[in-house]
């Protein structure tokens, strides 16, 4: 890790960021504190709850932080679990900076961990890139089926509510929003059964194969100290 990477991890990172909550509320204002000793992102309502209990957090470990090709004021934390927080910074230079400390943090915990589940010689990856690749891609699809419903909802909610022509309380447009936000909110849940998956997956492999490792030479040991005797 560079001069930089270790400068990010000597100090916790805090501030305001916009949080996409979901496509009804979309975008908050959330209070972030990246916890590099504990490798962890945390938010709070705001500045005045840091005392309290987290609205949430995900561990940075494993964790895929993007840049959104959208603007250049949004990013994406997906956390190998399978959360994933949208997040909007102030400006183009306060996203670098977080997106340098995030990735810091992560690469400093999962290199860390990756020491600790190697075994003699063997060093896994528990997120292949090509997962990765996958995922953002996927990410990128649902944020832009995101963007066009809410510029949907817009349109209709810029029509006239009275008049003998298309009305912001047409039954058959109502039908049309109420049935496209539940489709994204399932589109959103699919996703995040995928990412959960798609990287839960290869963890369990890598366990297994361990075990099966580990158990084998142990039997060979078994069966080399019989014949010894």
């Amino acid at each position: 890790m560079d001069a930089g990477g270790i400068e990010y991890l000597s100090q916790i990172q805090e501030g305001q960021l916009y949080k996409y909550t979901n496509v009804v509320k979309g975008w908050q204002h959330r209070w972030f504190i990246v916890d590099p000793r504990e490798g962890t992102l945390s938010y709070f309502l705001s500045e005045n709850d840091t005392k309290q209990q987290p609205r949430g957090f995900i561990f940075l470990e494993s964790a895929v932080v993007s840049p959104s090709d959208e603007d250049s004021n949004t990013f994406s934390v997906n956390s190998w679990n399978g959360e994933c927080y949208k997040l909007r910074a102030v400006d183009a230079r306060a996203r670098q900076d977080w997106v340098n400390r995030l990735r810091a943090t992560a690469e400093y915990h999962s290199q860390k961990n990756l020491q600790k589940y190697s075994r003699t010689n063997y060093v896994y990856d528990f997120c292949p890139s090509g997962v990765k690749r996958s995922l953002a891609n996927a990410r990128q699809y649902l944020s832009q089926a995101e963007n066009n419903f809410i510029d949907m909802a817009r349109i209709i909610e810029k029509l006239p509510s009275q008049g003998p022509r298309l009305r912001n309380t047409d039954p058959d447009l109502l039908i049309i929003k109420a049935t496209s936000q539940s489709m994204m909110c399932a589109l959103e849940n699919c996703y995040k059964i995928l990412q959960h998956s798609s990287i839960e997956q290869p963890i369990i492999r890598t366990y297994s194969f361990l075990n099966s490792k580990q158990s084998s030479s142990a039997s060979h040991s078994k069966r080399k100290s019989h014949t010894s005797t």
